[in-house]
């Protein structure tokens, strides 16, 4: 148990951002899948995908959704058509932000869907031209209605870095100002990612597969915003419009449910503003093909919800980078206010692990796994976690909040386990 009194000091760090934990409506979804996804804390749902982005659903499909999106409390994030005109984007603007539809106005947009593949998939070195040529005028129209409005893009299938580049401060770039305006065409890089090898563990290759696209993401963000000086609410953001594994057997898994909670504390530590998974629930939860559910079939949270579940509702405030001895314990935490919380992934089978964790970066010890996470507290604790299972702690005073949650568990559709002690 704790070994040290509590003392949190003052933290720095970066900001989670409430609409970091998201997911994508598709098609229309039951009512007990909107419940779930609302239960499961969520903070941003988007509206997009290749199949809308050529044939938009009509304004009332629209409203329908947002509404619903608006009433668990979490962002929309619009997708407009790249096939359309610019008036027809407007008009969307138009229509929820100052006609204000839904009663509260939509600030996330994005333009297109996966452009490369749509295209067939021409030279990589000629997608900047293809997208800036439909992007820059739908968005300084989208702009002209409402210059409020974030707009991300261009929601390419993976982090396409070659032509990222050229859009973002190369020569098709589109993060420039809007011709005689005071704010800028973009706001942010989005992108996509299934990671596609059979060969892979996804809680650990899967999850090193996103940490090299986030970190050169991350790069290219610093770069263009001191490229075109863009700082307080001007500053480019980014964030990922869809992921999961590659399809409905790999989805219904343990270890994406791992990557999932693991692509999240990435995205914490390097300040995406969202990362929703592609989807709430489509083919029936069959658990095969196109299932890329966060529920199953009949209605069970899958892993992959319940790792948004832990880090939707308890991981707020200010990111805490996270160490670990053992390369296969993945640790992160976040400091708000007067709570430390810590989420610690065994990602591989077998014996249990003792585990010593400080709340600080001191990094020293013996005979156990050393666990560390930046959050300026003097208080360590000790503990054992499980092959294959996950642990979410919460120090708040003199308690300590558990979350235990296994593969055991998701294998007979079990929540987690929650245990309280002083």
């Amino acid at each position: 148990m704790a070994a040290l009194a509590f003392g949190i000091l003052n933290v720095t760090g970066q900001p989670i951002n409430p609409m970091l934990v998201g997911n994508n409506v598709w098609m229309n979804p039951s009512g007990q899948v909107w419940d779930l996804t609302g239960q499961c804390g969520v903070g941003s749902v988007r509206i997009g995908g290749g199949a809308y982005d050529r044939r938009m659903p009509p304004k009332t499909q629209l409203l329908n959704w947002v509404t619903r999106i608006q009433a668990i409390k979490a962002e929309p994030i619009l997708q407009v058509s790249q096939y359309g005109t610019p008036q027809a984007a407007a008009d969307l603007v138009k229509y929820f932000n100052i006609e204000k539809s839904s009663g509260k106005p939509i600030k996330y947009w994005n333009i297109g869907n996966e452009p490369w593949l749509q295209a067939k998939k021409p030279a990589i070195s000629t997608v900047g031209a293809l997208v800036a040529a439909y992007f820059k005028p739908i968005a300084a129209a989208m702009k002209e209605v409402d210059s409020t409005i974030k707009i991300y893009g261009p929601d390419e299938c993976y982090y396409m870095e070659e032509a990222i580049n050229d859009l973002f401060g190369g020569k098709n770039d589109i993060c420039g100002k809007v011709p005689g305006k005071d704010y800028a065409y973009c706001d942010g890089i989005s992108w996509h990612r299934y990671p596609q090898d059979n060969n892979i563990n996804l809680a650990i290759d899967g999850v090193e597969d996103f940490r090299r696209a986030i970190i050169k993401c991350k790069a290219r963000i610093d770069y263009v915003n001191r490229l075109h000086n863009r700082t307080g609410d001007q500053v480019l953001g980014w964030g990922i419009g869809e992921f999961n594994a590659k399809g409905g057997p790999q989805v219904h898994t343990w270890e994406n449910g791992q990557m999932f909670g693991a692509v999240l504390g990435l995205c914490m530590k390097y300040e995406a503003t969202y990362a929703t998974t592609w989807s709430m629930f489509e083919n029936g939860g069959s658990r095969r093909g196109t299932d890329f559910s966060s529920i199953d079939g009949n209605m069970v949270p899958r892993a992959s919800y319940r790792h948004m579940e832990f880090v939707a509702k308890h991981f707020k405030g200010i990111y805490a980078d996270g160490r670990s001895s053992d390369t296969n314990l993945f640790v992160f935490g976040s400091k708000d206010t007067d709570t430390v919380s810590v989420l610690i992934m065994n990602r591989v089978a077998g014996a249990p692990v003792e585990y010593q964790l400080h709340l600080n970066e001191d990094f020293a010890g013996h005979g156990k796994a050393q666990l560390s996470v930046a959050a300026a507290s003097s208080r360590k604790y000790n503990g054992i976690i499980e092959g294959r299972a996950t642990q979410v702690l919460l120090f708040k005073g003199d308690r300590i909040t558990k979350y235990a949650y296994s593969s055991k568990d998701f294998d007979n559709g079990l929540p987690p386990v929650r245990t309280t002690a002083e």
